[in-house]
């Protein structure tokens, strides 16, 4: 899962190439100008960004922001920076203009509610249809849980344990970032991710692969480092007796047949007889994979679980290409991992304060249909936010 790709879709939105930070006035009445006026949004960027973005792309993208959070009241910010300010919300922007003044980036993040503290925006995750479990750590102490030690299914999330079990052999010199690895035909998996597409043979260093994992969900590059780490000892790090691939997911969740014969199984060889039966056969089509998850056919971990992962794994600097919807300002370093699928959504993310202080936000969502991400990821934010103000 990854927010950081997305244009029009998802719960943040991406438009064209990232802003400049700079600071100039005329950002802020470019802001407030395209919040006032979508239809004219054509008039206010530059050639390369209507190229990337049509202009009823841009104005649809507005109008669907505005009839969620309402009327501007005001535009605060500096250096490309920005928060545009609602009754009901407050919108994070960046914002990049050329020098004629015609946008070349723009950057919203999920519209954040005013909830009044971080109980009221726990509240609000309550509120949300589905099974909701969550932990906040301050140091060692719990500020706040719910089923915290329950597992439920995190989608990509599990993909920290890869990470944990890599970060000990890069620990132990078994292994170094510099290492190549070569990309097989049986590695290929499903987007999220680019690798899919590279060419059989491609070689990608240990570093590349970790960071691709991380930063952009690559679940290519996550098959490739179970293959080379091996899934027993991913399994091992999760605290679970198997785990599935990637492409082992895709594959049983396209064969419901298949798939119960996996969640039935006793034993972890027999789930992972079957499971190497799925990934032998063709990749399936993505429309083939795009329902509701499949019972027994997921990761299901605890948020102390993921805690403890995030915890153990967040000074690799693979983390610092893409922290998720958190507000970077508000904290001296950001190492946040998400996952999701229909039904599933996990947001963790283990924060340094600027005080020093660790602090770790785990929320996982579950149901039988499409969790509303928009406003979850927009109230996760808001949480982080709001705990980086309390200094708890």
């Amino acid at each position: 899962m990854t927010y950081r790709n997305t244009i029009a879709a998802g719960a943040m939105t991406v438009l064209a190439a990232a802003p400049q930070a700079f600071a100039n006035p005329a950002e802020i009445k470019a802001i407030e100008t395209l919040w006032q006026n979508p239809q004219d949004a054509g008039a206010l960027t530059a050639e390369s960004f209507a190229r990337a973005v049509p202009d009823d792309e841009l104005t649809a993208i507005i109008n669907r922001l505005r009839d969620e959070t309402g009327a501007a009241l005001s535009v605060t910010g500096d250096q490309g920076v920005y928060t545009i300010h609602t009754e009901t919300h407050e919108i994070p922007v960046q914002i990049a203009l050329d020098e004629n003044g015609r946008i070349t980036g723009l950057f919203f993040s999920p519209p954040e509610a005013l909830t009044e503290g971080p109980a009221a925006t726990l509240n609000a995750f309550e509120a949300m249809p589905g099974k909701i479990s969550y932990l906040v750590l301050s140091e060692d102490e719990t500020l706040f849980a719910k089923e915290a030690d329950s597992a439920l299914a995190v989608a990509s999330a599990f993909k920290l344990g890869v990470l944990k079990v890599l970060l000990d052999d890069i620990a132990s010199g078994t292994r170094d970032w510099q290492d190549i690895a070569i990309l097989q035909p049986e590695d290929k998996s499903l987007p999220t991710g680019r690798l899919q597409d590279f060419p059989d043979g491609s070689p990608l260093t240990l570093h590349t692969l970790a960071t691709l994992m991380i930063a952009e969900s690559d679940n290519t590059a996550t098959d490739m480092l179970m293959r080379i780490l091996g899934p027993g000892r991913v399994a091992d790090a999760l605290g679970l007796e198997s785990v599935l691939t990637t492409r082992a997911m895709f594959a049983l969740k396209a064969d419901p047949a298949l798939a119960a014969q996996y969640a039935a199984a006793a034993s972890p060889r027999d789930k992972a007889a079957i499971a190497d039966r799925a990934t032998s056969r063709p990749l399936p089509a993505i429309a083939a994979v795009t329902g509701p998850a499949t019972d027994g056919v997921e990761w299901h971990l605890s948020n102390a679980k993921l805690c403890a992962l995030m915890r153990a794994v967040a000074d690799a600097d693979v983390f610092s290409v893409n922290p998720g919807p958190v507000r970077t300002r508000a904290w001296q370093s950001v190492a946040y991992k998400g996952g999701s699928e229909t039904g599933v959504l996990n947001l963790t993310a283990a924060l340094t304060g600027k005080d020093g202080r660790k602090v770790c936000v785990s929320l996982t969502i579950n149901d039988k249909t499409a969790i509303d991400e928009t406003t979850a990821v927009g109230l996760f934010t808001r949480l982080a936010h709001q705990l980086a103000e309390s200094g708890k």
